[in-house]
């Protein structure tokens, strides 16, 4: 069995899909099973007719079947499948000629259907072994067998060797014919069918497996992705856990001068002793809940801030002029450490801020006008140290991402800049910018001390890490561009020279939509922001009832103060009727107060504005918005609103510069 098996499996190193393995097994065993039954028929033939030129043509005939498994181990598997198909019909078809020139006085009716028959079984070879795909070879293969089916008695009378019609019945032995065509048909029908099938089943297969095969790559990528998430979960909570050990430390520190204010003055005032008292209970469930991020998370943002800014206020009113030399000094103290607690509660309010991901708007971001925001910012530390600011910002003067995010990163690389300036040279800061496909970059480049990059890349951009202590600062800058940076999908790199200049590179990722970010989803109306635009905008699918009318207009109002937008558009083509008294409250309430807040302009669309009575009607809102110092157009369709406020933002520009 072991050896059979191996001759079966000849040449299939050089297959390389299952359809191609199977058919060269498939190929080597029936050239096996061909070489078997052509032994067994050559004794069976010399048992009946003893030696004989045919008898030894079988012989020879199973023997070259063989070469089937020669082909297919020298990986000529096209060859082999070709040979097996062509070889068998036509040696047969040779055989049946040669042995009637032989025998032709002495044949029998039988002669003339035993080859055939043989013949017949051979026509399902190429269905077999070709794929419906290989079209050229199955078709051509299949129409060899076809012809020599059915051109079997002209082929015979080609060689003198007919059919003799006076020892047989020549309209039995045509029906006959017409039987085997008929079997013919229906034996490859069948089998082509069943390949069709099989095959097709196959391709489903295969691509069945291929889907499962990239959702299993799917899931490992998301299980790594997982997997870094829960790394730098931990990296979190090892930096958390630092932090948490300073806020025991300063715990520490205010029991001890709660203590020792105690034992110097009992008569301090009862409010006091009860917010001590409450933050001591306040630092004990931080502890507590420690290894819980989120919990920890809250607990800095909601539940220690008020109880410090408590102390700090109750620590104030207290008369330190009144109080002993010894209290007051004790006082000041605690004063301090409540002081230190504060900031570092700030400061990691602050990372949990950017954590969360509060910010999801882009804004369309003027650079020059950052940099001139933070020039008054800095400028007395401008002024005092002479510094220098250039920038080139002509590759890319605007760009959209969460303008917060990108003035503290830009005001956090200058006033780091100025902070790390050489004193042998003036300082200058080369600013740039530029974008490719996927980002915007930030280049913030300085002559300064520079940062020894040998010794502290791994750790420049990580929490209250400082590489300079001749100045004042908590090492909090660089890791909130990196936390920042990272947040708007991009990375910050650093290059420097000891005392040369020192190149920081920010790349901020570039939002894939900026004209549609939706604010609020409802199906009666959505609120979305417009960063090309600089608009707030409503599309209304009404109808609308009076408490969905009014909450959608006190949230557009929210957003409108929220991001300062001037512009407001609105699509009312499906808003339905709306109550008087609901128009009314949106113009004495809504309007006035938006117009206080910056709005300048209303882009309306109303597919109904050429109609005499609702152009009546909108020339006296238009005269109503006049007085508040706002203007208003309506409009056919959002593209026309679009482009006026296009068009009115450039005006109002031009009037700037």
């Amino acid at each position: 069995m072991q050896f059979l098996r191996s001759l079966a499996l000849s040449g299939s190193q050089f297959t390389q899909t299952l359809a191609e393995r199977r058919t060269l097994i498939l190929s080597n065993g029936i050239g096996l099973v061909l070489f078997v039954l052509a032994t067994s028929l050559f004794g069976l033939y010399y048992y009946w007719f003893s030696w004989s030129s045919v008898t030894i043509g079988i012989l020879v005939i199973g023997i070259l079947c063989l070469s089937t498994l020669l082909l297919n181990h020298n990986g000529y598997s096209v060859i082999s499948r070709v040979w097996i198909s062509l070889f068998l019909p036509l040696s047969v078809t040779a055989l049946s000629v040669y042995s009637k020139t032989l025998y032709y006085d002495r044949q029998e009716e039988l002669d003339y259907f035993t080859f055939r028959f043989i013949i017949l079984s051979s026509c399902v070879f190429p269905s077999i072994f070709f794929s419906i795909r290989e079209k050229v070879l199955l078709f051509s293969t299949s129409f060899v067998g076809l012809l020599l089916l059915m051109g079997y008695d002209t082929i015979h009378s080609f060689f003198g060797v007919p059919f003799p019609k006076h020892t047989m019945n020549e309209q039995t032995y045509s029906f006959a014919n017409v039987v085997i065509t008929i079997t013919y048909f229906i034996t490859v029908s069948a089998v082509m069918f069943l390949k069709f099938v099989s095959e097709r089943n196959e391709t489903k297969a295969e691509n069945l497996i291929q889907e499962l095969n990239q959702i299993n790559a799917e899931l490992i990528e998301k299980s790594q992705e997982v997997n870094a998430q829960n790394e730098e979960m931990m990296t979190q909570a090892d930096k958390l856990s630092v932090n948490q050990r300073r806020l025991q430390d300063a715990y520490k520190i205010i029991e001890e001068q709660k203590n020792l204010l105690f034992k110097q003055n009992k008569n301090l005032s009862t409010e006091l002793l009860e917010k001590n008292k409450d933050l001591i209970n306040t630092n004990t469930e931080l502890i507590k809940h420690n290894n819980e991020l989120q919990q920890f998370s809250y607990t800095i943002s909601h539940n220690l801030r008020g109880p410090v800014a408590s102390v700090l206020g109750l620590i104030d009113i207290i008369d330190t002029k009144t109080l002993p030399a010894e209290t007051a000094s004790i006082v000041d103290h605690i004063h301090s450490s409540t002081l230190l607690l504060d900031t570092i509660i700030r400061d990691l309010g602050k990372i949990i801020d950017i954590r969360h991901d509060i910010f999801q708007i882009r804004q369309k971001i003027s650079l020059s006008q950052e940099i001139e925001d933070i020039q008054q910012i800095l400028k007395r530390e401008m002024e005092t140290h002479q510094v220098t600011l250039q920038t080139n910002f002509s590759a890319c003067p605007n760009l959209y991402s969460v303008k917060p995010m990108v003035h503290s990163i830009l005001y956090n690389l200058i006033s780091n800049a100025i902070k790390y300036r050489s004193t042998e040279r003036q300082p200058v800061i080369e600013i740039s910018s530029g974008e490719n496909a996927s980002h915007y970059f930030l280049r913030v480049k300085d002559n300064g001390i520079g940062i020894n990059l040998h010794k502290y890349r791994d750790s420049i951009f990580k929490l209250y890490k400082r590489f300079h202590h001749h100045t004042e600062g908590k090492g909090l800058g660089l890791y909130l561009v990196k936390l920042q940076a990272e947040t708007l999908g991009g990375r910050v790199d650093v290059e420097s020279e000891i005392n040369r200049e020192t190149t920081f590179n920010v790349y901020l990722g570039k939002p894939s939509n900026v004209e549609r970010q939706i604010l609020y989803q409802e199906p009666y109306a959505q609120i979305f922001f417009d960063a090309t635009l600089n608009s707030t905008g409503v599309v209304w699918n009404g109808p609308v009832t009076s408490e969905q009318y009014r909450s959608v207009f006190r949230k557009c109002l929210e957003f409108m103060k929220a991001y300062n937008t001037p512009n407001y558009i609105a699509d009312l083509s499906r808003q339905g009727s709306i109550a008087h008294e609901d128009q009314l409250w949106m113009f004495k309430e809504i309007i006035p107060d938006a117009t206080r807040s910056g709005l300048k302009r209303i882009a309306a669309v109303r597919p109904d504005k050429d109609n005499p009575d609702v152009q009546e009607y909108l020339k006296g809102i238009n005269e109503s918005l006049t007085t508040m110092g706002a203007q208003q157009e309506f409009f056919l369709s959002m593209e026309d609103a679009a482009i006026w406020i296009h068009e009115e933002n450039k005006k109002m520009f031009a009037n700037v510069v």
